[in-house]
Order: C-alpha cells, then structure tokens, then sequence
C-alpha cells in the first residue's frame, strides 16, 4: 500500500510537497483505517482545489513517477526522459524533479526516489525497513558512482557499469531477473490512472469483462445494479479477431400502466444512455479491478457526470473493509463539496491545493491545517460550509 509520496519541481510545483496515506490520531470513521507493516493507512484520499490550482497535478505526479520507472526499460541511451519541471521562475526549469515514494509490499516497508532531468538520471535510491529492523539502505546512486549492499541487494551487484546514464537502476536490475526489483516494478505497475472526464479509453476493460465472464463480472453487474442506473441487464457484442470493436446495449423492462413487467427492450448504450449511465459502465471495470487485486485508482475529476450519490457510492466501497479486502487505495480529485463530511471521509482524507503569489501550487490537508489563531479544524465543523466560505482556502478568487 502507499504510505506516502513527496514528489518536487514538477508541473505548479516548485517547492516539496507530500500527499500522505499515514492516518492522523483522530477518531472518525476508525473503522476504514488498514494496518499493513506496522503503519495505520488510509484508503481513500481526495484533493479539492480552485480551476488550475494544481490538484490534478498532484495525480499526474504520481503517474509521472510510475511512468518514468516503466517505461524505463524501452529506452535508448540518447532518449530524452520525460520531465515537466516548474517553469514560472527563472531557475527552476533547469533544477532536476524529484520523485519518493513510500510503501508496503511483501511484509516490508520500502522508499524509493530519484532526481532526474530530461537528460539524465543525477540520483537514485532504495531502502527497506522490515519489521523490527532499522531502515537499511538496499543501494544509492549519485551519478555515475554507486553504494550497494552485497547483503540486502545482492541482485544489484556487478550491474551498475552497464546502467545508461538516463536508465533507472531499479529498472536495469529487473531486465535482468532481479526479483526484488522486479516486485517493486510489479508494485509500480498497480498504479492505475483515469481522466474522470473521458472515460471510453476504459469502457473496453469493462465490456470485455462482461463479454468474457471474466473475474470480476459478477462485482461489475453487482455494482451497476446496486447504482439503480435504470437498466436491467447488459449485452456485449464484439468480433473476437478485432477487441476493439465492440459495442454494448442496455437491456430495459417494457411495462403495462400498472407497472407490470410484459417485456424486455435493449438500448444502444452509447446512444440511448445518459452521461452519467456511460460513465458508470465505463468506470465500473477499473474500480472492480482495483477492489479486487488491491490497486492504487488515481482518478482526475471522479464527480464528473455522476450524481453526489454515485460518488459517495464508489468511495464508500474503497472505505469499506469488507468490501475492499485487499488494501486498495482511492487517490481522487473533484469539485463535489457534499463529500466534505466526516460521515463520508476523515480529515486527514481531505486536502487542498493552492497556489501561492508567485503561481507555485500548495499542498496541505484538512488535518493539518490551522487557522489564524492557531487552532486545528474540530471534528464537529461544518466542513463543507467553511470551505465555500473559504475559511480553508483553495477557493476561486472572483474579482
């Protein structure tokens, strides 16, 4: 699971900022809070911010990271490195960004990190802590000049010569069948990122699914029908030779004035359906996978076009142990202020963005913050009220 990401220099970002999945010692909806190696966890994380404060960017900073350590193994020596650093200053845009993550696998706790730059990797780093261990460093680079423990990392040994100066070590390392690099990758590759705003490029996931009766069928028609989105079932047609091309219909009861059933009529989903119906079913496989293999669901914009309901829905589903077994993790953004309520989510769940006077994006979570005389946000505020009254900041500033 993810503990915690710190992450600099990248797109609004000019300073360090860290998203935190750590649970502060508070009491509301204890029930939700994951222990996984020794850390109390949250499972859901939502971010709220003013039109270009930079909440997406806190999400696409976290993709950022697992891109460049994925995509790593496809490159050329010569192959430039994919980096938006903060442009908006007069130094920052040839400063390197800086990427660390911390998280659980396998019984341990790891943190991982580099400093990069479109050209070049200038530092990289991995540690572990075990339970009842100190944190050990596995290995750390600088340059060209490497530390690696013949111990802990052993897999490492011998192969940093052949490690491209814009290649990630941890990358080379599992090419080249290191195990514990390759689960790191693994881990990395649970990662999954959706723009709320279009999802078709996910409809696919879902509609095969159902297609195949694959695991996770039965959970994806459980939720749509738990969603009372007016339909009554689903068919899948596609041409096996081409997956692509494939297409759905919803599946409606044909009724008398008396509301008895005499029939059945199917919709093409894609031009007899609301909005927020196709969104559902094209979201519905993504947020089933990722409750089903305990995933890490990034999620730009997750109100778009679907009711507060449906909303509340989906995170109550991430927020519930029973449901979710496995230790998935929601990370969204939205504009949806009835989620800003401790019915719904804790406050060390909700953060801000905001930019300050020179255009660089703050990050900060309810939990944390303090207002003018000093005092933390009590359990019994009005979250949702003080926040479009701006007592939180990260509001739209209208001249």
């Amino acid at each position: 699971m993810l503990v915690n990401f710190t992450f600099k220099n990248f797109r609004s970002f000019r300073d360090e900022m860290t998203l935190s999945m750590e649970a502060a010692s508070i009491q509301e909806l204890s029930d939700a809070v994951v222990k996984s190696c020794g850390e109390e966890l949250l499972p859901v994380a939502v971010m709220y911010g003013a039109n270009s404060s930079g909440k997406s960017n806190v999400l696409k900073a976290l993709k950022a990271m697992r891109d460049v350590l994925l995509n790593s193994v496809r490159l050329n020596p010569k192959d430039k490195l994919d980096a938006e650093p903060f442009s908006l200053d007069l130094t920052s845009s040839s400063e390197p960004t800086s990427f660390e993550i911390q998280f659980t696998l396998n019984g341990s706790k790891y943190r991982y990190g580099f400093d990069y730059t479109s050209e070049v990797i200038i530092s990289e780093w991995l540690y572990e802590k075990r339970p009842g261990e100190r944190e050990f460093e596995l290995f750390l680079r600088s340059g060209n000049e490497f530390k690696i423990s013949k111990t802990r990392f052993s897999e490492g040994i011998g192969k940093q010569d052949a490690t491209p100066a814009n290649r990630l070590f941890v990358s080379l390392v599992a090419q080249l069948n290191g195990k514990a690099s390759q689960s790191i990758l693994d881990w990395f590759s649970n990662i999954e990122y959706m723009s709320g705003m279009d999802g078709k490029g996910y409809a696919g996931k879902t509609l095969r699914t159902i297609f195949y009766q694959d695991a996770g069928n039965e959970e994806i028609m459980n939720l749509l029908y738990q969603t009372h989105l007016g339909f009554n079932g689903i068919t899948v047609s596609m041409n096996i030779a081409d997956e692509d091309s494939i297409d759905s219909k919803t599946i409606h009861n044909i009724c008398e004035n008396d509301g008895n059933v005499v029939g059945k009529k199917e919709f093409p989903t894609d031009k007899m359906e609301s909005e927020g119906t196709k969104k559902m079913i094209e979201i519905a496989g993504p947020i089933v996978d990722a409750i089903r293999l305990g995933q890490i669901l990034i999620v730009d914009e997750l109100d778009a076009k679907l009711h507060p309901f449906l909303t509340r829905k989906i995170i109550s589903m991430f927020m519930d142990k029973n449901i979710n077994k496995k230790g998935a993790q929601l990370i969204f953004a939205t504009h949806d202020t009835n989620l800003l309520n401790i019915q719904y989510l804790r406050r060390d769940q909700i953060w801000f963005t905001e930019k300050d006077k020179t255009d660089s994006t703050e990050l900060y979570s309810l939990v944390e913050f303090r207002d003018d005389a000093g005092n933390k946000v009590r359990n019994d505020r009005n979250i949702e009220k003080d926040y479009i009254n701006g007592r939180y900041g990260a509001i739209p500033f209208m001249s």
